[in-house]
């Protein structure tokens, strides 16, 4: 039994990290029992300057692309090779880009008892699929609840303590210099980034438990 450790640095408003865990988990699955796996998620904001409230999408991206066009073009291109994933990513004129420093607190909570890859999945979904703006605390609120937080777990994730503790741990990944997501930390040694196809991920698995085994 090969055990490995993936610490998963992302944002649940990058599309690519929902698309590189969506292949990743393939490639666990396709690896199948001869592998055990422990996955955490850490912090990254990929627009740490938004207002608290968040922004049009349109607005937003269609400065960073150059064009309304251009941002059309990529927002295409994206669902197509999310729909190859069996992933929807929808987009319209409402959208809003959230400021998402609120949703990793809950996610850190989530990472306490044992529900991140629950909660992360739901804001995936949530914002790509439903549109939802996971930037509100009442939406964040109904998503931990539906994916199994008490009343008491929702309290910690509002704490000054869980905001401490996402900017602690966004601040060692700064010191790690990783400025892109998806990034994955795999046995706290080797470093991958990219949303790569799932065979790519199972060939580097399986690569990392040879060395690991050598």
């Amino acid at each position: 039994m090969a055990d490995l450790t993936i610490d998963i640095v992302a944002d649940p408003v990058c599309p690519w990290c929902y698309l590189g865990y969506t292949r990743l988990k393939a490639a666990m699955e396709h690896l199948g029992d001869d592998f055990r796996f422990d996955i955490h998620w850490l912090p990254f904001e990929l627009h740490p300057d938004i207002a608290k409230l968040g922004e049009p999408r349109a607005q937003f991206l269609g400065k960073k692309f150059g064009s309304q066009e251009k941002l059309n073009e990529v927002s295409h291109a994206l669902q197509n090779v999310g729909y190859e994933a069996g992933l929807e990513f929808n987009f319209s004129e409402k959208d809003i880009i959230p400021n998402t420093k609120l949703a990793h607190q809950f996610i850190a909570q989530a990472s306490r008892i044992n529900l991140a890859t629950p909660m992360m999945v739901a804001l995936f979904y949530a914002y790509f699929t439903k549109g939802e703006n996971i930037g509100d605390q009442s939406i964040l609120e109904r998503i931990a609840k539906e994916v199994g937080f008490q009343p008491e777990d929702i309290e910690d994730a509002l704490s000054r303590e869980a905001e401490y503790l996402v900017d602690e741990k966004m601040e060692k990944l700064v010191k790690l210099n990783i400025q892109s997501v998806p990034t994955y930390i795999i046995n706290e040694q080797f470093l991958v980034q990219g949303a790569h196809p799932p065979e790519t991920f199972a060939e580097i698995l399986t690569d990392i438990t040879k060395e690991k085994d050598a």
